[in-house]
């Protein structure tokens, strides 16, 4: 998809409507013939920065466990240069990403991609953002507020990876860490995607009894972004790992939430196109055979395991309306749900009856969101 830079102040109404027609032409079209689901987590933590355990052992970790890229993202650095641990007595220098991506990358199985969090803050709250597939360290920029700060920071990302072949793979992250980030944030500040499951135990993906969950952060940002002719915020699920030996609720562990993206190939460039497109979902365990959107239509396809039940909602937010709501509820594995032309945007929520290993609260079971979209009938 052809990428049009972010500004807040214009408002192309034609490039928009196209920018819509085409995400709906590449999700329509690749659900013809075979479907390929490329598994990965694109938020991660070794001993280069705040995680407690070699680099080439969480990249190993990872393709042990099925995945098929894994983008490592370190705090404000980049794995290159020298670096060294400290561990009992002896001081150890870490690998470089280039040094240990052939112990365990296969192609067209697993990859390494190069990435950075962006770790800042603003108003005494934490700001952090990922570079996915970024070949340069890109510094917080800093701001007197949270939005000048993130914005400042997606601009800096912006123009670093401007004339690479994914210059807009950025994610802000974990929006309710420190209960930092406003639904007016997310929908200003640039970014097409965001965390909507992290699985970090300090990030309140759920909010509280006076705070927003990050699902009703999304749907608010989207409201604004359909409003002001903006591009639709995506929304991802990650570890944000940094405990690798110790395993449970509490802890930052791998396996808790990734995304599967359906792309042509498993390279950074086929996975940024798909993802662009909204040619993805996020998981903490359901699994999908397929998933349609045309202009009619917004339908998927599970799959099933024996025992396990499931529900698919499908939330929306309707013109007029002032909050978004669940439009229609399905049980079963597959679900379909047909455009009235009222609808703003429509987005999939799938829960099944399985508990979640290794949870990030007790009592979760599995799901997986599907993107959102606008119909094209306003």
């Amino acid at each position: 998809m052809p990428h049009r830079k972010y500004d807040p102040d214009m408002k192309p109404r034609l490039t928009f409507l196209i920018a819509i027609l085409i995400s709906a032409t590449a999700l329509q079209g690749f659900s013809k013939g075979p479907v390929k689901f490329y598994k990965g987590n694109m938020h991660t933590h070794s001993w280069w920065s705040d995680g407690n355990t070699f680099p080439e052992e969480v990249a190993r970790w990872y393709s042990d466990h099925g995945y098929n890229f894994l983008a490592v993202t370190d705090h404000n650095l980049l794995q290159e240069g020298r670096k060294t641990k400290v561990i009992g007595k002896d001081t150890v220098v870490l690998k470089i990403l280039a040094d240990y991506r052939g112990q365990v990358e296969v192609p067209g199985k697993f990859i390494l991609i190069g990435s950075e969090e962006v770790t800042d803050a603003a108003e005494k709250k934490p700001v952090h953002l990922n570079a996915i597939n970024t070949v340069k360290v890109i510094k917080p920029q800093g701001g007197p507020t949270v939005l000048e700060c993130l914005k400042a920071d997606y601009q800096a990302m912006r123009a670093s990876m401007e004339s690479s072949e994914t210059p807009d793979w950025i994610t802000v992250n974990h929006p309710n860490f420190g209960w930092a980030l406003t639904a007016s944030d997310l929908a200003q500040c640039g970014a097409r995607f965001f965390e909507v499951f992290n699985g970090h135990p300090s990030v309140n993906n759920y909010g509280d009894a006076t705070r927003p969950s990050t699902e009703t952060l999304w749907d608010q940002a989207n409201k604004w972004r359909i409003d002001h002719q903006v591009r639709l915020l995506l929304g991802t699920a990650t570890d944000d790992t940094h405990q690798y030996d110790q395993f449970g609720v509490g802890k930052a562990n791998p396996g808790k939430g990734w995304v599967m993206v359906r792309a042509e190939e498993l390279n950074p460039g086929s996975l940024y196109k798909a993802m662009l497109a909204g040619n993805f979902y996020a998981s903490t365990g359901v699994s999908l055979e397929n998933f349609n959107i045309s202009g009619k239509e917004y339908s998927l396809k599970i799959r099933a395991e024996k025992g396990v039940t499931y529900t698919v909602e499908f939330v929306g937010w309707i013109k007029g309306k002032d909050q978004p709501e669940v439009l229609q509820t399905v049980s079963g594995t597959r679900a379909k749900y047909k455009f009235t032309g009222q609808e703003l945007f429509v987005r999939a929520r799938i829960k099944s009856s399985k508990l979640k290993e290794n949870p990030f609260a007790e009592g979760d079971v599995e799901m997986a969101w599907l993107q959102p979209v606008e119909p094209g009938i306003r």
